[in-house]
């Protein structure tokens, strides 16, 4: 970690700034995710919808001294004052974004809060969550409780997936006459507190219309998960053909499984290339998802952000294929079931000049 971060960022790290009340115990499953500073009522909803232990990165602008000026610090400690699930549940890892950094900064660095959320659980395993606003809609922890053979395949470092969904949006005006479009508002077609608590209600709700796919996982150009198969699902079923852009909630090992790549902020999906090309199966589950409630609008990236990053990511891709190739050549893997997906990814597309590099 913190490959791509100066000592001004990383020497403002707090660990526990907050503890909980409870200690995890080392088969617990922890919820690992960053809440932002402006959206921490977030953690009052992970703690009525997850009740296992939440690891959480707070990351914040410089405290301010003058007056008036908006301490989500206060804010946090009257949350934890006044809510006994978030003082029972809740660690908070504190970063102080130096004032030469700012807010801008705290939006590219969500790998880093991921890796830091993670590294700071203190249960063997973690739910790995975005900071979108998404909500496990189930109890992941007593899913793996009724499947021993489940947690086997984590130790054994594999990684197991929670289909994601989004809450559809409708228009809250009544009128369309002399209308435009940004006058239209948009708002959730469902309430927090009617989200779909289980996988019957949730097929319910997308047959109506109120819940949709989300892109992360069912986007058009993904074929990692079958929605239509899932539907009917009653066993894990593995992921085949693996896409690079595949970005959902995982659960999977805290501890020797490979570090989300900093170098690219808000990347989660590579993330999960990295666990994918190191031998890692990815299975997902049939009974568990999230939904993402629409409380709050996504961050916009700028056209020459999006260009930059699309550009060092096609770029990484190569360079993870290379480098983690290399590393089963040289360890006598190449031919072993481990490297199987090194293998079908190095030979493929825009893999196929590294591989042919490095088998000449």
């Amino acid at each position: 970690m913190f490959t791509f971060h100066t000592p001004a960022i990383t020497d403002s790290i707090q660990p526990f700034y907050i503890r909980s009340t409870s200690t995890p115990k080392p088969e617990d499953i922890t919820l690992a995710t960053f809440v932002p500073q402006d959206e921490l009522s977030e953690l009052a909803a992970l703690v009525e919808r997850y009740p296992g232990p939440i690891s959480a990165v707070l990351h914040i602008d410089q405290p301010s001294d003058l007056p008036g000026t908006p301490s989500p610090i206060k804010r946090l400690r009257a949350m934890w004052a006044s809510n006994p699930k978030v003082r029972e549940q809740v660690d908070i890892h504190l970063i102080t974004t130096p004032a030469t950094h700012r807010q801008t900064a705290i939006q590219q660095q969500a790998n880093l809060h991921r890796n830091l959320a993670r590294f700071f659980a203190r249960s063997d395993y973690v739910l790995l969550m975005d900071s979108d606003g998404s909500l496990p809609m189930t109890n992941v922890a007593r899913s793996f409780k009724e499947h021993p053979q489940w947690i086997e395949k984590l130790r054994a470092g594999n990684v197991f997936v929670l289909p994601g969904f989004n809450v559809s949006t409708t228009t809250t005006s009544t009128s369309q006459d002399d209308m435009t479009v940004a006058d239209v508002g948009l708002a959730p077609a469902l309430s927090v507190a009617n989200l779909p608590a289980d996988k019957e209600s949730l097929l319910v709700y997308i047959r109506e219309g109120q819940v949709s796919l989300s892109e992360k996982t069912w986007k058009k150009t993904i074929r990692n998960v079958d929605f239509n198969a899932w539907a009917g699902q009653t066993r894990l079923s593995a992921i085949q053909n693996y896409d690079p852009y595949f970005s959902p909630s995982v659960v999977m090992r805290r501890d020797k499984m490979l570090w989300c790549p900093e170098r690219f902020g808000d990347n989660h999906a590579a993330c999960m290339f990295e666990l994918y090309l190191s031998g890692a199966d990815f299975w997902v589950l049939p009974n568990d998802f999230t939904v993402n409630a629409a409380t709050r609008p996504e961050n916009v990236v700028s056209d020459r952000e999006q260009m930059i990053n699309t550009r060092l990511y096609q770029k990484f891709h190569e360079e993870s294929c290379l480098k983690h190739a290399r590393a089963f050549y040289a360890a006598g893997e190449w031919d072993s079931d481990r490297a199987r997906h090194c293998r079908i990814s190095c030979q493929k597309g825009m893999f196929s000049f590294a591989y042919l590099f490095l088998v000449s």
